[in-house]
């Protein structure tokens, strides 16, 4: 009686240990399939890229040169802005004031 009741005691002490290798198992196929889904997700990330830029040289292609030179200057206006970054400084300094139309204007007193 002594032996068996040891012998129950020890399996019922080393079943919890018997399903550790499937839980393990379970979360390294989680991963397995999180990583597989960012692959294919970076994977047409860079062909939506690659498509989005065809479409724009395609666009780019259609118009006349004249076209062509002011679209790729609103471009870098464009890239400037969204980066917040300020003109180039001698452009700053010699672009001349802005003047409004609206101004009041100072009337001599003589």
């Amino acid at each position: 009686m002594k032996i068996s009741r040891i012998i129950i005691f020890v399996l019922i002490a080393f079943i919890p240990f018997g399903n550790g290798c499937k839980k393990w198992q379970v979360i390294h196929k989680e991963k397995q399939d999180l990583r597989a889904l960012r692959q294919k997700q970076r994977e047409k990330d860079v062909e939506n890229a690659k498509k989005y830029e065809e479409a724009v040289k395609r666009q780019a292609s259609i118009q006349d040169k004249n076209t062509r030179k002011i679209m790729k200057r609103k471009y870098k206006q464009a890239q400037q802005y969204n980066s917040h970054k300020r003109e180039f400084f001698l452009k700053r300094w010699f672009k001349g004031g802005k003047k409004t139309q609206n101004a009041p204007q100072r009337k001599n007193r003589e």
